[in-house]
């Protein structure tokens, strides 16, 4: 925990030489008085004494650290094994006021170290870490994501370099900026470099700045910045970097295990948050985020029917071997998926890749809704909206089973798709459109001429054994063309036009009227929405309109 670096530095305004080897930074994890017997001496503790003693010590054993008031001259016999590990202090000063002036540093330093500690077991964020490194790092820190968002900085401490003031204003580095770093090939060494990345003023910043980046999956995700304005740059502000980041690190690993993370992650999140609507920074943003602002898009949103048995993290691995293009955002038990497609077969390209995810979903009891088609980066919120949408309204009509009672052909003929664990917005958004016509303060289908007339009909059928709503529906469903609704339903075109002016006569409605086939269809389509309401809401519930269908 105590470093070389640390203690020399404490020492550094007093009068004295070390002999310790400047290749090495041992490590200590106390310091205390030199004891009688050396076999109680151990090799991660900082001895005081006088520096006679600590010769007499070196001498009888080796692989010791001691800092020692200076009470002999130096002679011929003390020769570099025998000093090594020494420092000598040449202050008119006793032992115990040497070892105060150590204790305290380090006493400072280890109670910084149990206040992060206590943090995490309270399971803190990265502002919290950083709020606590201020009165011992005294330099502006600040975090960032993997597209070079602000994620937290030293609030009582404030930056003086211009990139960094810039930064601030936007709490996120611009594009102008990380043109400086590809420049001054930052990325390069960032790639290269495993540990903490020194650059001297002039490289990027009027000041010599601290860096270290955290990886999870050999991925730079998060950075984390020193700027010594304040405190000028050592090696003992190095290694109290370091303590810092090894707390930071826990933080960062603990996130990243209970939600997986990306490089575009913290973007595509603040879009779907609401948070970032703004074009122009989303696509500022992008470009370092390495995605593309314009292009041809859609998006899925995956949950789960049963979140006690799943995996997400084994899921989204899966998920990802199947979408090596897509960017994945995994959020407790939900996935959001951005798929990019090359123009201009989009439709087959999406077809395969929801073909191919088909015995996936299945696998995990997942359940996809997907959105139509978009063009900007700016509207995947709109998007996330859409395939929610289709996957709530989907799983909702699924319910419905052969509610008008079909016979199979027709049903399966003029059914929209509810066996499958996909759901597509464009299946559903005239379910939607009704349902938000019926929802708020005002019912726009409550007691409508083409409800009742349905209704009229459906009455009709139950009391004379006729299927007159079938074969209307079938005949709207077949633009009005007697041979192909008679395929349907197995009847002769003469007799479709027989019952269809039977139903004309029954309900007082001009079929030929292009409006009002279309106002039955939506009496249908509204049934059908009540219906699924009823099933999977209030499943118990009887329905007052239609008992026929199963």
């Amino acid at each position: 925990m105590f470093t070389k670096n640390i203690v020399l530095e404490v020492l550094q305004k007093y009068r004295g030489s070390h002999y310790w080897d400047k290749t090495a930074n041992p490590k200590f994890k106390w310091v205390s008085m030199l004891p009688e017997d050396a076999g109680e001496m151990e090799d991660n503790i900082l001895y005081v004494c006088l520096l006679s003693d600590a010769v007499k010590r070196s001498r009888q054993a080796r692989g010791y650290y001691y800092a020692c008031i200076g009470d002999r001259f130096l002679y011929d016999e003390d020769d570099a094994h025998t000093l090594d590990g020494i420092i000598i202090i040449n202050e008119n000063k006793d032992v115990s006021w040497l070892f105060n002036i150590i204790q305290k540093r380090f006493l400072e330093i280890s109670d910084w170290v149990d206040q992060m500690r206590t943090a995490l077991i309270d399971n803190c964020d990265y502002q919290r870490l950083t709020d606590l490194c201020e009165p011992v790092l005294n330099n502006f820190i600040s975090i960032f994501d993997s597209s070079y968002k602000l994620l937290a900085y030293t609030k009582n401490i404030e930056c003086h370099d211009p990139v960094n003031i810039s930064m601030m204003e936007r709490g996120y580095h611009t594009d102008e900026t990380l043109q400086k770093f590809r420049d001054r090939k930052r990325f390069e060494v960032y790639e290269k470099e495993q540990g903490v990345v020194v650059s001297p003023p002039g490289v990027i910043a009027l000041y010599e700045i601290v860096t270290k980046w955290c990886r999870y999956g050999n991925e730079l995700l998060l950075q984390v910045v020193m700027e010594c304005s304040r405190t000028p740059m050592s090696l003992a502000a190095v290694d109290l970097f370091e303590i810092y980041m090894d707390h930071i690190e826990i933080c960062f690993v603990r996130q990243q295990r209970a939600n997986p993370s990306q490089i575009y992650s913290s973007l595509l999140t603040d879009i779907l948050n609401g948070d970032l609507d703004n074009p122009f920074i989303i696509a500022e943003r992008a470009k370092s985020a390495d995605l593309p602002f314009s292009g041809c898009f859609n998006a899925y949103r995956i949950v789960f029917e049963d979140n006690s048995t799943i995996l997400v993290g084994r899921f989204v691995q899966e998920l990802m071997s199947y979408l090596p293009k897509a960017k994945l955002i995994a959020h407790k038990y939900e996935v959001v998926v951005l798929n990019i497609y090359n123009p201009p077969k989009i439709q087959k390209q999406s077809s395969a890749n929801l073909s191919n995810l088909t015995p996936l979903l299945e696998k995990y009891g997942a359940l996809c809704g997907v959105s139509e088609e978009f063009s900007s980066l700016a509207e995947l919120k709109t998007a996330y909206i859409q395939a929610t949408r289709a996957q709530t309204m989907g799983v909702q009509l699924r319910t419905l089973g052969n509610y008008w009672g079909f016979d199979r052909d027709v049903f399966e003929a003029t059914a929209v798709e509810r066996n499958s664990n996909i759901f597509y917005y464009d299946n559903v958004f005239l379910y939607l459109s009704l349902h938000f016509a019926q929802s708020g303060t005002f019912d726009a289908f409550y007691n409508t001429f083409y409800n009742r007339s349905l209704r009229k009909l459906l009455e009709y059928d139950k009391q004379n054994h006729t299927r007159l709503v079938q074969i209307l529906y079938a005949f709207l469903v077949c633009e009005r063309r007697a041979t192909a609704a008679g395929k349907l339903l197995a009847m002769h075109r003469n007799s479709v036009l027989y019952h269809i002016s039977r139903i004309e006569e029954i309900t007082g409605i001009d079929l030929n009227d292009y409006w009002a086939r279309l106002k039955l269809s939506l009496a249908f389509h509204f049934f059908e929405l009540k219906e699924s309401n009823r099933l999977f809401f209030n499943p118990d519930e009887k329905s007052p309109d239609n008992n026929s269908g199963s």
